[in-house]
This record gives C-alpha cells, structure tokens and sequence, in this order.
C-alpha cells in the first residue's frame, strides 16, 4: 500500500549495546512471548498472537510459525554486523537485548522508517520457559498446553493427509473441536473429537485425521513433559476440499489473552486499500470532505489501517472540525497506538 501520512512521528532514538555476546545464540531455541511496535503502539498484524520460535544454529536461523505443520519452517542463512543479524541487503534484525535467556529485537525493513511500523519483539529460550510453564503444575499429573508451550510434531503431517484425502478423492467442509491426549508413561495418544454429528464424507476425513496422530507415539516430541501422566493439547482441525484441492488448518484452541482491547477486524483488505488510495487522490485535489470518507471508509473495512484514521485526525484538525478529528483519535486511542494517545490527549482531553 502507498503510505501517505499527514503527520509526521517523532523520531525514537535508542542506544543499542555494543558488546553483543553472538555466542549466547549459538545452537539455541527462541520462543517469543510479546511483539510490540516501536514506539509502544500495540501490534494489530495477526503475526502479534502466532505461535512462533527461532531454532539457531551457529549462522542458519529457522521460524517454525506452526507446531504441528513443520512444512510452514522456513531457515535461511544470516551474518552478524555488529548488532545486527542480517537475513538480506534488505531485511535485519537489530538486536537490543540478548542474555543467557531472553533476547529483544528489533526487525530492520529496507524503506521501513516510522516507528509505528517497526516491530519490536521479546523471546525467552525456549527450554526455560517450558520449565517455568511446568514447574508451575508441580504435583499435577495432568497438563493442558498453552499455545506457546506445546509438544510438536516431528514430521509434516498436514501435507501427508492432504496428499491422501486427495487421492481417495475424499469431499469434504467441516471444523471439528477436541483434545489430543498423549500418555508419556504409557507411550500412548488418545484424539477426542467433540459428539457433533458428520455427514459420511467429513466422518471418514475426521476418523483419517485421528488415525494420521495417534498412528505412531514417535511422531511427537514430548521434552520437558515426560513426567506428566497425561497431556492434553485441546484443537481445532478446519478442512475445506472440493475436487481434490482444497485446505487443511490444525491448531491449538487455549485461548490468547495478551490483549483485551479492540479486535482486529479485516473485512475486506482489498477495499480498504482501494478507499485509502480515493482518499489519497481525493486530498491531493482538494477534496477535504471527500477525503475523510474514503479514509474513514478505508478503516471500517480494515481496523488495523491506522494511517487513514490518522490522516482524518490531520485534515480535520486544519479544518478545525475538532469532533470529526476526536472521533478518529479515540479509536486510534482504543486501538492503543501511541502517537493516537498522545494526540487525543492534547487535542480532546476536555470533551
């Protein structure tokens, strides 16, 4: 999308540690555990709540985005510039903070400057969280899984069941909730299905997808829960085909509760793109009025379009329409977007 903003950001200045122990990254495991943006603004991209870890090995970085779809791993080489882990002449990682079992970054995007825009985010090592997300169900026999701490799968089921609902050309349209339960002790899984009725299609892809986990106790890595009588993962497995391709999504069902504001909502990312571009064209000639709607309407068919709320706040601001320019800051405000705070305090704090 052609950015056009019609305020300008403060600038943020960060002082980075030149002593940067690239060792401490060496052969190691990164869960992340909270993205921001760097100016503080809450992340509203649906990569802020996506289970993701980084598995480091001496210069090759791989992002496992999917504990149960290994196919969706990508690893690529990088280099160390001073503090920064370089994937591309475009695309790095500056980093802030790293210890023996936490790391900040920063993500470097060539063209990238606002501070709205960069993302910032927080990993632990991997095995230590899992020890304090156990230890805290000491003396527990049963542990349910969070979505960032769960055991994974070993090999890259999704493609295989995909490769054999195609084959036996199964047809199919159907979301089924459940648990998966898996024994350490026992060396034994158990897949519950929640007691909807299937039609004889959808029921024979669901018997196939619990066959597919349960067939082999080796497909899944279970380290740091070997002590637990039993584990429960609970899921939820969406499937759409129709002759012979179609898609295949299975994840975890915990909750995410890292925040409790506004939810995102893209209802058409097409159209917002195309209404923020009227409204650009509509600005450039002059149209005020016109503006703010294809900016407005920009947002309501996708939330996280924060630069159209703020172009309405600034058009109306030298229009001196201050209710129309209050309304886009409360919602910048309720979408918890720093400069959006700032500016709906100085501009409205009395109405």
């Amino acid at each position: 999308m052609y950015k056009f903003f019609l305020i300008l950001f403060l600038s943020v200045s960060l002082e980075f540690s030149s002593q940067i122990n690239t060792q401490l990254l060496s052969n190691s495991s990164w869960t992340k555990v909270k993205s921001v943006m760097l100016d503080g603004s809450r992340d509203l991209s649906s990569e802020s709540y996506r289970f993701l870890v980084w598995k480091i090995k001496g210069d090759n970085i791989c992002e496992c985005i999917d504990p149960w779809a290994i196919e969706r791993t990508k690893c690529k080489d990088f280099k160390f510039e001073k503090n920064l882990m370089k994937l591309s002449d475009k695309s790095a990682y500056e980093i802030q903070t790293l210890t023996s079992d936490s790391l900040i970054v920063i993500q470097k995007v060539d063209g990238v400057s606002f501070p709205d825009k960069i993302r910032k985010m927080k990993f632990v090592k991997t095995s230590i969280l899992l020890k304090k997300f156990t230890n805290e169900s000491t003396g527990d026999s049963i542990i349910i899984t969070s979505r960032n701490i769960t055991p994974t799968l070993t090999k890259g089921i999704i493609t295989e069941m995909m490769e054999m609902y195609s084959q036996k050309k199964y047809a199919h349209n159907f979301v089924v909730d459940g648990e998966i339960r898996i024994f350490p002790k026992m060396k034994e899984i158990e897949v519950k299905t929640d007691n909807k009725k299937q039609n004889k299609d959808n029921q024979r892809s669901i018997d196939l997808f619990k066959a597919t986990l349960q067939k082999d106790y080796k497909l899944w890595d279970i380290t740091g829960y070997e002590n637990f009588y039993k584990i429960i993962i609970p899921y939820r497995v969406k499937s759409e085909m129709e002759d012979g391709s179609g898609s295949l999504a299975f994840y975890n069902l915990t909750p995410y509760h890292e925040s409790k504001g506004i939810v995102v909502n893209i209802k058409d990312k097409r159209a917002s793109i195309e209404n923020f571009n009227r409204g650009i064209e509509a600005t450039n000639r002059q149209k005020f009025d016109n503006a703010i709607y294809f900016f407005n309407k920009a947002h309501e068919d996708d939330n996280t379009n924060t630069e159209a709320l703020y172009n309405v706040a600034s058009i109306s601001i030298a229009q001196n329409k201050t209710d129309v320019a209050c309304t886009a800051l409360k919602k910048l405000k309720d979408l918890e977007q720093t400069e959006g705070i700032k500016l709906y305090n100085e501009k409205c704090s009395g109405k």
